[in-house]
């Protein structure tokens, strides 16, 4: 099985957990995986791929703009379809201003529900992809220069890519 994991990132959160699913499908016996950025994704690499994973960052309430307008492309191959997005602020169950420390008020399953409902729902199933697996990661948060979350878990993206070739077949 060929697997293209397509990622549209800002910080780089997004960038290293394609590279660690692509890693962990790598891993998998049968499994081939490559690595690209959303913005360089093309026709013959779409046609030659049985399976796609794609992962977007989120900034501002919004997906990346390369991840996002792939989405019908991939939809209309009818291939298995994984999608994630890297929603560092939302994972992180603070509010813009909170002062540091500030106790977290929902669990983390809570807060990915959340993130589903805010980034995935609205965006996916209107371009008529239906995908195999959905998840959400932590990452970087900058604002004027200066980091405010960071909360990438490469043990959550790991778990989650182990249980792809499963659900891609």
């Amino acid at each position: 099985m060929k697997t293209l994991v397509i990622y549209g990132t800002r910080y780089g959160s997004t960038t290293r957990s394609a590279e660690l699913i692509a890693e962990t499908l790598r891993s998998q016996p049968g499994v081939e995986a490559e690595v690209i950025d959303a913005r360089r994704v093309r026709r013959q690499k779409l046609g030659s791929s049985d399976s796609f994973v794609l992962g977007s960052s989120i900034a501002m309430g919004r997906w990346k703009g390369s991840a996002r307008r792939l989405l019908p492309r991939l939809a209309a191959t009818g291939r298995p379809t994984a999608i994630f997005v890297t929603a560092a602020g939302t994972l992180s169950g603070r509010k813009p201003g909170d002062p540091e420390g500030t106790p977290v008020a929902t669990t983390l399953q809570e807060r990915e529900t959340t993130a589903i409902a805010k980034y995935v729902d609205p965006v996916v199933p209107p371009t008529g992809l239906k995908p195999a697996s959905v998840a959400v990661f932590g990452g970087r948060m900058v604002f004027f220069g200066k980091e405010v979350v960071n909360n990438w878990d490469s043990e959550r993206v790991r778990a989650w890519a182990a249980r792809l070739p499963d659900l891609l077949r």
